[in-house]
């Protein structure tokens, strides 16, 4: 699945993952490949992302996920990649 990752400035990135994690109103879901199309507030938090070379985690002040025709795509207020 395709995961986009964008902030009001810039696109983060664009990148095949395995899967990514992340909270939401609801709690934390993990969203895999061909997952069911959903559109869900991002709360404040970690973000995990799966990929075939390694993980990314970083931090959010929140936003929205929008799960469409297998791609994720993150709108982010604010993005902080943890190392």
């Amino acid at each position: 699945m395709i995961v986009k990752v964008i902030t009001p400035e810039k696109q983060i990135f664009n990148e095949d993952a395995k899967s990514v994690n992340l909270p939401t109103l609801a709690g934390e879901i993990t969203i895999f490949p061909n997952h069911t199309e959903i559109l869900s507030v991002i709360n404040p938090g970690r973000i995990r992302i799966e990929f075939d070379s390694g993980k990314r985690e970083f931090l959010s002040e929140g936003g929205v996920v929008e799960v469409f025709k297998n791609e994720v795509s993150l709108l982010l207020r604010k993005y902080e990649e943890r190392v």
